[in-house]
């Protein structure tokens, strides 16, 4: 009992909170055609209302001319909002001028239990989009509305008790509309961020938390474009950690990962903040670099590797070294091609060490 309690006041508090965005989760296109679907069912039925219920019994025939106002002004509406792109404020503005054409027609039939104020009930649709703070505000201006009979039409036992089924009616059914798509909302939201979570999670490298190789992908495909656009030199450096493989079959994987790590870290922050930095595979990482010619990279990477050198050890306690290659993405050339060449130019100055 004590859980279900609980359970109850966070599902209030999340309902009538305030929130950065109260619209998150909400659907503005369903709402729309929601808003098109009300407003053309609305001016049906007042036209099909208006035999069974006439409205001249307050001010005459003058009636006669605002109840088709109203279904015009319906249907205008409809296809503005059909036509347009309405906001949320936008279709709440109409829901509460829908409103008050109901009590118009309710007043100008002078009836406490007409037919037209049984629309109240279809009018909660345009409630219900809106996040419970303002659908439950419309409510509660829709029950002043079903009430304003009694102001002119008398308290006698038959209207009150009309009124007050409604009243009950309203507030059951509304609750529960807006209870419910409150929960959809949420549960939207929910599914979103999950999805949002795997897309990351399905370009990160466990390991380092670099970018992996789709990351690069993407990044490349998006810096190549900036670059041709732009006339902007772009190039890419590959690095080789030396002794990783040493290190792995010495001292364990769990040693060699965590130099991966560390040299990750390392060349992260000692990059540019427009320069990326990724996962290759194995001992090798791949990184962009945009607005940095050929002479440009290699002073990074030079850099890179003498921060490696001074900040990661291996489990010797020797400094760890890094090898690099760096090539510029030329006009017509494939970024397979620079790659290749920055994978030569790592190769060469592997077999410079060794000598």
């Amino acid at each position: 009992m004590k859980e279900l309690r609980i359970g109850a006041s966070q599902f209030l508090r999340g309902m009538f909170g305030r929130s950065a965005d109260p619209y998150a989760g909400a659907d503005l296109r369903t709402s729309r055609r929601i808003m098109v679907a009300l407003l053309a069912l609305n001016g049906i039925l007042v036209l099909v209302f208006l035999p069974l219920e006439p409205v001249d019994e307050q001010i005459g025939l003058a009636g006669w001319f605002i109840a088709p106002a109203i279904v015009v002004a319906a249907g205008v509406a409809a296809v503005l909002v059909a036509r347009r792109s309405p906001s949320f404020d936008d279709l709440l503005v109409i829901a509460y001028l829908g409103l008050a054409s109901i009590a118009t027609l309710n007043w100008l039939a002078a009836g406490g239990s007409s037919a037209y104020e049984d629309l109240y009930v279809l009018w909660l649709g345009a409630a219900a989009p809106h996040p419970p703070r303002r659908a439950f505000t419309l409510l509660g201006v829709m029950l002043g509305a079903l009430a304003l009979p009694l102001v002119y039409s008398g308290t006698s036992s038959e209207t009150v008790g009309d009124m007050v089924a409604e009243a009950l009616l309203l507030v059951g059914f509304g609750s529960i509309l807006f209870s419910y798509l409150h929960l959809v909302r949420q549960q939207r939201l929910g599914l979103r961020a999950g999805a949002e979570v795997a897309r990351r999670l399905a370009s990160v490298d466990a390991l380092t938390g670099l970018g992996n190789r789709r990351a690069f992908d993407d990044s490349l495909t998006v810096e190549v474009a900036r670059a041709a656009r732009d006339g902007d030199p772009l190039s890419i450096g590959l690095v080789d950690i030396d002794s990783l493989k040493r290190i792995n079959d010495v001292y364990g994987h769990l040693e060699g990962d965590r130099c991966l790590g560390e040299v990750a870290r390392v060349m992260e922050s000692s990059l540019r903040s427009t320069d990326r930095c990724f996962r290759w595979g194995g001992d090798e990482f791949v990184v962009v670099l945009p607005g940095s010619g050929r002479e440009a990279a290699d002073d990074v990477l030079e850099r890179v590797a003498e921060n490696v050198r001074q900040a990661c050890s291996g489990p010797d306690g020797r400094g760890l070294e890094i090898s690099w290659g760096a090539a510029e993405i030329s006009p017509g050339a494939s970024p397979e091609d620079v790659l290749a060449a920055a994978d030569v130019a790592m190769l060469e100055q592997k077999t410079e060490k060794r000598r």
